[in-house]
Formats: C-alpha cells, structure tokens, sequence
C-alpha cells in the first residue's frame, strides 16, 4: 500500500533581532507532489496535475504586501474599495505596480484574522463578558451618583491585573501572513477556502524584539499543506541579506555615539554632587570600620573613639570625629560590632612652604570599656593608630592597655567597678600640646588588655596632584604621624651626620 510522507512537524520558532526588522527577509517555495504513480509514466510532465499550481517561489520583505489573484479582481472595481487602503491597492494596480501571486500576503493593515476568534481561544469569556451576563436589570429610585460608593468609572492607571480582567487578552505585536491560492485554473476566484491556505505566520513583539515564524525555518524536510483534490510540499527558508561594509560601519558609529552618549550621561548622574577641594588643600576621604575586639575578660563591651585633628587640620564633619559603639556581649572570646563612620578631613598645603613646619597626621584613638548589668564600669583598655599616609585599604589589629592603681582599685574593679582612667584621650597616643623630642610616659603603671581590630579605607583628593604628579611624594614625605621624626632612614643620616663630627673634632683635638 502506498503511503504518503507526513511531512515535518509544524513547530515555531523564537529569534531574537538585533538588526532593524526592516531588514527582514523570507523566502517560500511550494511545490505541487508528484503522484503515487509517478513510477509509471514516461514524462515528468505527466507526474503533476496541470490544472493545479506546479511550483512557485517568492521572497517576502517584512509588512510586504503581495495581492493574490482574487484581490487584483476585487479591487478594480471602485464600489468595493471601502477604506483608504483599498484604494491605495486600486492605484497600484492600475498603474501596474503591483502583480497577482498565488503565493501571496497579509500584513497588519489587512482585515485578516487567522481564526474565527482571534485574540483568544475558543469559547474565552472575560471577566466582564460573564458579569454582563448575570447583571441585574436597572434598579429604579437608586442613589445620587455622588452617594454611589463607587465613585471613580474611569481608572487612570490600571494595573495589569485589572486590564485583563476587565478587558480581552492583547498583546502588542506585529503580525504578518504568508498565504496560498490552491484551488484549481478552471475554479472560480475566491469561491472556494483553498483560495486563502496558510502556509506561515510571522509575529513581531516590538517590546522584547522577538521575532516568532510559525512554522520554523526548513531548509531540509519539507512541509505539507493539503486542498481540495492536491497536496503540497512547501519550503521557508530565511533570506535576509547580510550587511555591507558601508552599514557594519554606520552601525558602529551609530553604537560608538550611543555609548558616548550614555556615558556622558551616567557621567553627570553620578559626578554631579562632587566637588573638588580648594587650591592647595589636601582632602582625605576617611571610612572608618570598627570591626570587632577580642581579648578582653569582661562582658558587655563597647568602644569610644576620638579623631584627633592636629595643627593645619580641618573638617566639616564635626560631629563624627567622635562617637560610640554599641554594647556587644561576647561570643567565644570576641565581641562584634562593625560600626562603621565617614567623614572627609582637609589638610592645609600653604604651610609646607615653611622647611621648619613639620605637620603632624590625624591618629584614631579608642577607649575599651564595658558596663554589666549591675552597672559595673570598667575601662578595659586604650589604644591609638594614625592614619595611613596614603591612599588605599588597609586592615590594623591593635594592642590595648590599661592603667593600674594600686591593690585596692583591683578589687574595686572585680566587686563595684568604677577603675584608673585617662582624664585626656589623646594621652594613649601622641598628647595634646606635647612639641618636646622626648615623650615620658615612665610614671604610669600599665597592663596589657585585648586586641581591636579596625578597617580604613583612604581616598585622598587634590588639584596640585593633577598638575604636578610628583608632589603627591613630596607632600606626603613631609607629613609624619606626629610631631616627632617616624622616618627611620632620617634619623640613621642624622645619627652618622653627628658621628662624623664627633670624629672629626676628636682629630682635631689630637
């Protein structure tokens, strides 16, 4: 028994489209199958039903519009070209500028649906259709509209939900038809639904720019498309051109000037609040993250810190050169609190033009205490750190220390709380006022406590670095963390200087 092939299985295909769609290029080609019996005849002319279309190919541009040899008829005539489109279809046509195809197509501006219910499926009724439906008839003596509860007939800004609740589903696409005319020569135009066979459906979404052929591309296994008395194999095959040199070229200065100008426009959404410092200033952008602390014996610590600003420092952020952590209760030794505070600090370069000016650097000093629920206070210990000369990140874990008095403050400690603390800060670092070359701390009694661990991020800012690249160096070689000399190398030039004379009046003296 003689069985015809079933051909490939209708399935669409989804592409996304980079290019304009205009660009778009299909190509169909339809052939008339050969009979069964083909074997048995002698001529190849014989294998195929003349009466019938043979084979025919046709390449469609997107929302091209090709008539089919019924339109041509209906369209000569003036009484049945109804809205302007039709017309523009008569035009064409007596100006010969548009020739009948049995491959043929529907674009958007045709009245084309390709079911009898188009937008949706079979037997769909809406929200709104079902409550018409079951609507009461008009109540008479009802309410004043302005004592109806719902006040509000026109929604402004409908949300999705609503609109497909209320409405029939849509969505915005483009759509576009490539049909067939398979009735017979001697058959009248139009009378018959072979006159109108789909072959494919092209959908367009503008929003995600996906581009739907239904059925998919096929470049191998043909397609099969059934009339009355005839069957046919049918092609679709893709034939955009590729771009020439001249529009690779204008795309890429296209893309080149879109990219430009996005990013002068991320340039003024995200620089336009920054401002730079004023001549001759040295700004520091400080981010301080207090990270955790470790080490110490008692619970419920919390931790004070103090920016210490010396000489030809200043800031606008007052407020945060000093502050505190919250209380954290210890977990296996250690106690989190990642307490984190910025703040800019300005530094003022007009007094490096003095050579005997030797500007000292901003130092974090923090106080470890804590204060139990009987309120118990006791300070756990004292550390300070200066901030480092240039920019970067950089991660510290201080040692702490605390003063100690005497026997009898230990045990006020251990039962009431309430120990030996610094009256000023700053005295766990570099003092306030302290310009002598030696710093004598011999008088108080210390212990050691637990460790701090901090965080600094540094930006530093300023207009002479963009005019003179190297006097970022040499700003920052004079700047030392306090007002003694922290420069290794100088103080071993400075120690052979004075060896050296001490030999050579030794000499002398001999």
């Amino acid at each position: 028994m003689l069985v015809r092939n079933p051909g490939r299985l209708k399935i669409a295909g989804n592409y996304r489209v980079n290019q304009p769609i205009e660009n778009f290029k299909l190509r169909v080609r339809i052939v008339q199958q050969k009979s069964l019996l083909a074997e048995l005849f002698e001529s190849e002319a014989e294998t195929r039903d003349s009466n019938f279309l043979e084979s025919e190919g046709r390449t469609f541009s997107w929302q091209e519009k090709v008539l089919s040899p019924f339109e041509v008829n209906l369209y000569k005539e003036e009484r049945n070209c109804i809205i302007e489109i039709h017309k523009k279809y008569r035009e064409k046509i007596q100006k010969d500028e548009i020739e009948s195809s049995r491959l043929f197509s529907y674009t958007e501006d045709d009245s084309y649906f390709r079911q009898a219910t188009p937008v949706t499926k079979e037997g769909y009724k809406s929200y709104l259709s079902l409550k018409n439906e079951t609507a009461l008839p008009a109540i008479r003596n009802r309410k004043p509209f302005s004592e109806r509860y719902n006040k509000k007939i026109i929604e402004s800004t409908p949300s999705t939900n609503t609109i497909r609740s209320n409405h029939y589903l849509y969505r915005d696409k483009r759509t576009m038809y490539i049909m067939a005319d398979l009735t017979s020569k001697d058959e009248a135009l139009g009378s018959s639904e072979d006159s109108e066979t789909l072959l494919c459906t092209i959908t367009y979404n503008e929003a995600g720019k996906i581009l739907t052929i239904d059925p998919d591309f096929n470049d191998d296994e043909c397609y099969k498309a059934h009339a009355t008395g005839m069957s046919y194999d049918f092609w679709i095959e893709h034939a955009s051109e590729g771009q020439t040199e001249d529009e690779v070229q204008m795309q890429r200065e296209l893309l080149h000037h879109e990219f430009h100008e996005k990013l002068l426009y991320k340039e003024a959404e995200m620089f336009s609040e920054m401002h730079l410092p004023p001549p001759h200033v040295l700004r520091v952008y400080l981010t301080l993250d207090i990270t955790k602390a470790k080490g110490f014996p008692y619970d419920a610590l919390f931790l004070t810190y103090l920016i210490d600003l010396p000489k030809y420092w200043s800031t606008n952020d007052g407020d945060k050169l000093s502050g505190r952590t919250q209380r954290c209760r210890m977990m296996n030794g250690s106690a989190n609190f990642s307490f984190v505070v910025e703040m800019t600090l300005d530094f003022d370069l007009n007094c490096l033009d003095d050579e005997n000016v030797r500007p000292a650097w901003p130092q974090v000093l923090i106080a470890a205490a804590s204060l139990d629920k009987w309120t118990r206070y006791r300070i756990e210990g004292y550390a300070s750190q200066p901030l480092p000369p240039s920019p970067g990140k950089f991660t510290y874990e201080l040692t702490t220390w605390r003063p100690v008095a005497g026997f009898i403050n230990t045990l006020r400690r251990f039962f009431t709380g309430g120990t030996a603390e610094l009256e000023d800060l700053t005295y766990s670092g570099i003092p306030q006022g302290e310009n002598g070359p030696i710093i004598n701390k011999s008088q108080l009694k210390v212990v050691p406590g637990g460790f701090i661990d901090l965080q600094m991020n540094i930006v530093q800012q300023c207009r002479d670095f963009s005019k003179n690249p190297r006097i970022s160096r040499v700003t920052l070689d004079r700047l030392s963390a306090g007002t003694l000399i922290n420069n290794v190398n100088n103080v071993l030039e400075q120690f052979k200087a004075a060896r050296e004379r001490m030999i050579r009046a030794r000499a002398m003296c001999s």
